[in-house]
């Protein structure tokens, strides 16, 4: 190594999407990059108090496991009492390789044998599916039918404004209350009257929302568990599945309470942790150990958090949660299928 290389990062807070690192640096930062050290500088954010320019001096000798995703790093530090992992961005994926390659080579075992895993594992959901066609279209499906709505509400709340403006005035539930019945006249899970024979409601609620903030954590959870879950089942099968579950919830939904006026896609989200973690559980999958237990750490903590906030907080169909789930459970090991690459594809 000619000398010190200092490259510009970005870091992030742990508990986030993002790589994280145990400094609890944030934002802009350098990494430098010399013969025995590696120098990680960064801004440490306090609370109430303004951010700590700080510095972190690593021993070559202690780093091991440095691996690059796109434009994302990580690298272990071994210590004494107990082992960090850092994790940064950088501008693009060939200065993220450029960083790997100056750091050490040495991988733990453990290391060696989840990233071998890894790499078969998306190599085999890159032969089977390699995009996910089904997960964009639902975004958009939904998206599209909340603007719509939108827009269909504006223009009726724009017809009443002079005959109703002393009303709406007076009443600022008025608002609301058109809010729920348009959501009625355009299909939510009404108990009424999806037990009087318009069953279709339980097929339409899925695709409707309450509000900006419903519809965005539910395409976000979509987002980030639905892409995953679609490339491992395929997208006609992922589709089933989300269908199956997303009408579970609904049934257990309207049987629950039939007095609910139910809407969102989050029954059939939970459907899909649900349709996953079945998945996981069978023999001969084509998914690796390693692979099966991240899986199953990162999806148990969201479902149990997730339930548990459905709990606290009113006005949430819990009910359409636990069917889906459960739907969801059990349609995914009717749609299960191998992911395997054949024998004269991996030669």
């Amino acid at each position: 190594m000619a000398g010190p290389h200092v490259f510009a990062v970005r870091f992030y807070m742990a508990g986030s999407n993002w790589p994280s690192n145990p400094f609890q640096f944030r934002g802009k930062g350098t990494i430098e990059i010399g013969a025995d050290f590696v120098t990680v500088r960064g801004s440490r954010h306090r609370s109430f108090r303004l951010p700590q320019r700080q510095e972190q001096r690593l021993r070559m000798v202690d780093i091991v496991n440095a691996y690059a995703s796109g434009s994302d790093v990580w690298f272990d530090v071994l210590g004494v009492k107990e082992d960090l992992t850092v994790g940064f961005s950088v501008l693009d994926a060939a200065t993220a390789d450029r960083i790997v390659a100056l750091l050490p080579k040495r991988q733990t075992a453990s290391f060696a044998q989840a990233h071998a895993e890894n790499e078969v594992f998306h190599d085999r959901i890159d032969y089977w599916t390699p995009s996910t066609p089904v997960i964009w279209g639902l975004l958009v499906a939904n998206i599209g039918i909340f603007f719509l709505m939108w827009l269909a509400r504006q223009r009726y709340q724009a017809a009443l404004e002079g005959p109703l403006r002393q009303l709406f005035e007076i009443r600022p539930n008025v608002a609301s209350i058109m809010e729920a019945q348009q959501l009625v006249e355009w299909g939510s899970n009404f108990g009424r009257r999806t037990l009087r024979g318009e069953w279709w409601r339980l097929f339409t609620a899925m695709f409707l929302h309450g509000g900006i903030l419903h519809l965005g954590f539910n395409m976000l959870a979509l987002w980030q568990v639905g892409r995953l879950t679609e490339r491992i089942f395929g997208s006609v099968r992922f589709a089933g599945l989300y269908l199956l579950s997303g009408l579970a919830g609904s049934i257990a939904s309207v049987l629950w309470n039939p007095q609910v006026n139910s809407v969102g896609a989050s029954g059939a989200i939970f459907g899909i942790i649900g349709g996953l973690l079945a998945f996981l559980g069978r023999e001969n999958s084509g998914v690796p150990p390693t692979v099966v237990k991240e899986l199953r750490a990162s999806l148990l903590p969201f479902l149990l958090f997730s339930l548990w906030m459905g709990f606290i907080y009113p006005h949430t169909d819990n009910a359409a949660h636990i069917g889906g789930l459960v739907g969801g459970w059990l349609a995914g090991h009717l749609l299960a299928r191998s992911i395997h690459v054949p024998e004269h594809r991996q030669g």
